[in-house]
C-alpha cells in the first residue's frame, strides 16, 4: 500500500460513508434495525422514516462530500488553503444549489452561508458554531499536508474559523485533519493516531471561541479505555457503548470522538469502520463520512469493495483517485 492509495482511500472512504449513512441520518440505532436491519450496502432511504434525505437514491452523496470537494478544489487551485477562495466557492455553491432552501445543512453552516450571501463577515457569528460541519469537510487538508502535521493543523484551524469558530468545532476539525495526515503518512498504530488527534484538538481548543461545551481533546483521550474495556465484544455491543458514552449527534464534541472511537475499535479498517459508523445512527451520514475519511486514510482504498468505490464515483461524478493525486502532487 502506498501514499496514493491512502490518500485515495481517505477521499473515497468519506464519500462512501456519507452515501451509505444517508438513509440512516438522525435515526436511533433501534430505528435503523427496525427499518433496514444492519446496513451493509447502499440503500434507498425509507421515506416513512427519513425526513431529511427521503428524495435521494441509493448511493447518492450529500453536502458532506460536496463541501469536501470544495475544500479539495481550493487546495489544488491555490496550492494551499485560502480563506478568501473558500468563502467565494462556498457562496457560489450555496447560491447555485439553493442550499438555504434545503433541510440538509446544519445550523452553523446555515448561519455561515447566510452571512456570505448577504455580504456580511461570517466570523461575526462563527463563534457560536459548535457542530461538525468543518470536521466533515476538512479531510483533504490532511491529505494535502500529510508530511507536516503542524501545517496540517494550522490549515485545518483556518478552514474552520469562518463557519465553525467555537473551541469544540475547531478542535474537531484539527483532530480529523491530523488523524487523516497520520494515516496517509503511515507507520502509526491506531492508538498513536488517537494521540496525534488529541494533541491537534488541544491546539484547536486554544484557537476557538470559548463556549460552554465538553473538550474534544479530553473525550478523545477516553477512547482507548472505553473501547478496550469492551474486550472481545461483538461490534454491535461496542457501538452501543461508544454511542452511549459520547453520543453521535451533529455536535462536534460527539461526532468526532465517536468516529475516532470506531476507527480505534476496528483497528483502522475502512470497510468495518464505515459500516460501524453508519449503523451507530443519529448523524449517520456525517459520522460515516468522517470515519470513512480517517479509516480510509489509514487502511487505504484497497480494502474497500470495488463496487462501493465505483458507485460513489458514478453518483458524485468525482474522480477521487485523480483528486488525491493532485492534492499529493503525484
Amino acid at each position: 500500500m502506498d501514499i496514493i492509495d491512502r490518500g485515495y482511500g481517505c477521499l473515497v472512504g468519506g464519500a462512501i460513508g456519507d452515501a451509505m449513512g444517508m438513509p440512516a441520518s438522525f435515526l436511533t440505532r433501534e430505528q435503523i434495525k427496525n427499518t433496514y436491519g444492519y446496513i451493509e450496502d447502499f440503500l434507498k432511504p425509507d421515506e416513512n422514516v427519513q425526513k431529511y434525505h427521503g428524495s435521494l437514491e441509493a448511493g447518492d452523496i450529500t453536502d458532506d462530500t460536496m463541501e469536501s470537494i470544495i475544500i479539495s478544489n481550493v487546495l489544488i487551485e491555490n496550492d494551499g488553503f485560502s480563506e478568501t477562495a473558500f468563502n467565494e466557492a462556498m457562496k457560489k455553491w450555496a447560491i447555485e444549489q439553493k442550499m438555504l432552501e434545503s433541510t440538509v445543512i446544519g445550523p452553523s453552516t446555515r448561519r455561515y452561508l447566510t452571512a456570505l450571501i448577504e455580504n456580511r463577515d461570517p466570523k461575526e457569528t462563527s463563534g457560536m458554531g459548535n457542530t461538525n460541519g468543518s470536521a466533515m469537510r476538512v479531510a483533504p487538508i490532511g491529505v494535502k499536508y500529510y508530511y507536516d502535521i503542524d501545517k496540517c493543523i494550522e490549515a485545518a484551524c483556518q478552514s474552520s474559523l469562518p463557519s465553525h469558530g467555537s473551541k469544540p468545532a475547531v478542535a474537531a476539525a484539527c483532530a480529523v485533519a491530523a488523524a487523516v495526515a497520520a494515516g496517509v503518512k503511515g507507520g502509526y498504530a491506531p492508538n498513536e493516531v488517537l494521540r496525534i488527534a488529541a494533541d491537534a484538538a488541544v491546539y484547536g481548543e486554544s484557537k476557538g471561541f470559548d463556549i460552554t461545551a465538553p473538550y474534544v481533546s479530553k473525550r478523545i483521550k477516553l477512547i482507548e479505555s472505553i473501547v478496550d474495556s469492551c474486550g472481545e465484544c461483538h461490534i454491535n455491543d461496542i457501538l452501543d457503548e461508544i454511542a452511549g458514552v459520547f453520543g453521535a449527534s451533529m455536535f462536534a464534541y460527539e461526532s468526532v470522538p465517536v468516529a475516532l472511537a470506531i476507527f480505534y475499535a476496528v483497528n483502522g479498517n475502512a470497510k468495518d469502520g464505515i459500516l460501524g459508523a453508519v449503523n451507530t445512527g443519529d448523524d449517520a451520514d456525517t459520522n460515516g463520512s468522517i470515519c470513512g475519511n480517517i479509516c480510509g486514510a489509514y487502511s487505504g482504498a484497497s480494502v474497500l469493495p470495488d463496487a462501493w468505490k465505483e458507485r460513489v464515483q458514478r453518483t458524485s461524478s468525482i474522480d477521487f483517485l485523480d483528486t488525491a493525486k493532485k492534492l499529493l502532487k503525484i
